[in-house]
């Protein structure tokens, strides 16, 4: 549907016409009308009447989810907008009153007024009949949709919807299988209709993937969309690996189910905790590396002139994203998008456009209901058996399921086995840096990088180790282990102060600005710059010195983590060990 335009009485434009009369009267009333009618245009642009446009939807759950949005206006920006018309009315019309008892008054001021009060009656008239229009234009699209699906005996969602959202999780897995995994972190979205649960996979999990799923659901209102903002899926162990402390092995096993029905996939999928603790859902099997190729060249059967309008119809958000925290990104993705479409490429496009709304629409895109461990328990009483019916299974027990081949098996082994240490470690006051190193290895899991997360566990390990207090510097031989210990001690806070780095250096990089790669080459020089075992008294100095006076150690401590403190700290032991 067309928006609710303003009625010319009602904008300032119109208002700003009468200075010149009003600067004629003796003593014009006070009023706050030229202030009211600048909010009103801002509330009645804000209301976005073509998303309410029943012929821009074609599935029930669509239609469904507009229709919740439609009522959720009513109550918010709708109930502003009618609030605001009667705000005008009130000074408009007190406007009029005191204005008439001066006998002299400019008539044409008074006859503007007047029209004003008539407009915003009348403008209040039409944005109630316009909702009532909007809900009745919905159910009668719902109501014709149900009814071609019932004749046509299918009842479910329109095959068109079904190949695009395989094509699309296909070809995310085939980006994630490959050696090093996917080039950028894969979200997901769940969303639960009345029986069914549905998965989205993508860089960027927002609106588009909640009307994708919404539209697979059809008839299965209301829904119910859950994500982790924090979690990350990867290909590890030939499964599905969801990387979260929120979500269940019983979600996991629903939206099996619901792959195996609707694609034909019998995927293996497994939720990782950061402890190393696994759940797994049921079994899977292996995907055959020709479906895969074929998703990955197949295409989901989009057009580019059918991307292109869905860019067109983002207008509007787009211009305010362009002025908004993300502009940088939303610039990026803008240039390569057209890029795209100007190659012919419809469906990397449309989802670098899904990656732009879930920017343009950060706050509310993508559903509300954030898993947390309430609904995991939900999950589980749901079995119906009165116990959980997800099973925590610890990696080394898994090992005596797998063989010996399966990839990483030695590292998850440790991390399981270091699992209670590091829930204890995160209690402590080295949280934030074990944090850090726990998101690293995360990522470098997520690639396959078994050995460089090694490495970061290393690091962990001897956090936990010195249970992030300070290491002892003297023994009782005089000094030669007192240096050693606070060698050690050194190597430690270093190991974590790369860590941090390098996530900050990954934090740049995902911005994609202009000035990312100077950046990153900055944060690289001020590893490299960390030795690491100095084992001098003037090359600890120096170190000293360059920690204090470093520009980009001043903007990483300012901006991100204050690495200095403890680098310092361990470096001046290290010092007067050595010099003892």
């Amino acid at each position: 549907m067309a928006q609710v335009k303003l009625p010319a009485p009602l904008t300032t434009a119109s208002w700003d016409k009468q200075k010149s009369a009003l600067a004629k009267a003796a003593k014009p009333p006070a009023t706050k009308l030229p202030d009211e009618l600048k909010e009103l245009a801002k509330l009645n642009g804000a209301v976005g009447w073509d998303e309410f446009d029943a012929d821009n939807y074609d599935s029930e759950g669509e239609i469904a989810a507009v229709t919740g949005e439609l009522d959720k206006a009513v109550g918010s920006s709708i109930k502003a907008l009618l609030a605001q018309l009667q705000a005008v009315e009130k000074s408009a019309t007190s406007f009029e009153t005191e204005a008439k008892k001066d006998k002299t008054f400019p008539k044409e001021v008074l006859t503007a007024v007047a029209a004003i009060i008539k407009a915003a009656k009348e403008h209040r008239d039409d944005v109630n009949a316009s909702v009532e229009a909007a809900k009745k234009s919905l159910k009668a699209k719902g109501d014709k949709i149900a009814a071609e699906q019932k004749k046509a005996g299918a009842g479910g969602p329109p095959p068109k919807l079904v190949a695009m959202a395989k094509s699309r999780l296909l070809s995310t897995i085939a980006l994630m299988v490959k050696p090093g995994g996917a080039p950028k972190t894969v979200r997901f979205m769940i969303v639960q209709g009345k029986k069914t649960t549905a998965l989205a996979l993508a860089y960027a999990v927002g609106p588009a993937q909640e009307k994708l799923l919404k539209g697979l659901l059809p008839g299965e209102a209301p829904y119910k969309v859950l994500k982790d903002p924090k979690a990350q899926v990867v290909w590890e162990n030939k499964s599905l690996t969801f990387v979260s402390d929120k979500l269940s092995g019983t979600l996991l096993k629903k939206i099996q189910l619901w792959l195996k029905k609707q694609f034909k996939l019998n995927l293996k999928m497994r939720v990782r905790k950061s402890n190393g603790q696994v759940e797994e859902g049921d079994a899977g099997e292996d995907i055959p590396d020709d479906l895969l190729k074929q998703a990955a060249s197949a295409g989901s059967g989009l057009t580019t002139a059918e991307v292109s309008k869905r860019r067109a119809d983002m207008a509007d958000d787009i211009k305010k994203g362009l002025a908004g925290p993300a502009q940088a990104q939303i610039k990026s993705l803008y240039a390569s998008i057209t890029e795209l479409i100007k190659a012919g490429k419809a469906d990397e496009a449309d989802e670098a456009l899904d990656e732009m709304e879930a920017l343009l629409h950060a706050d509310d895109g993508g559903g509300n209901d954030v898993l947390d461990e309430e609904a995991d328990e939900t999950e589980a009483e749901e079995t119906g058996s009165g116990k959980p019916a997800r099973r925590a299974v610890q990696e080394d027990e898994a090992d005596e399921v797998e063989t010996e081949e399966k990839p990483g098996a030695a590292f998850t082994k440790r991390m399981a086995a270091m699992g209670a240490a590091i829930k204890a470690g995160l209690a402590g006051p080295e949280k934030a840096r074990i944090k850090l190193g726990l998101e690293k290895i995360t990522e470098l899991t997520g690639k396959s990088k078994f050995a460089d997360a090694g490495k970061v566990l290393d690091a962990i390990q001897a956090l936990l180790g010195k249970g992030g207090g300070d290491a002892p510097t003297t023994t009782g031989d005089g000094g030669g282990k007192g240096a050693a210990a606070a060698l050690d001690e050194w190597k430690t806070r270093r190991a974590a102060a790369v860590t941090s780095l390098k996530a900050v250096a990954t934090q740049v990089a995902n911005a994609k600005h202009a000035s990312s790669a100077k950046a990153i080459i900055e944060l690289q020089a001020v590893i490299k710059n960390l030795t690491e075992a100095p084992s001098t008294v003037q090359q600890v100095k120096d170190l000293e010195r360059w920690l204090k006076d470093d520009d980009v150690v001043t903007d990483v401590c300012e901006l991100a983590e204050d690495i200095r403190t403890p680098l310092l700290g361990a470096l001046g032991k290290l010092r007067d060990a050595i010099a003892a």
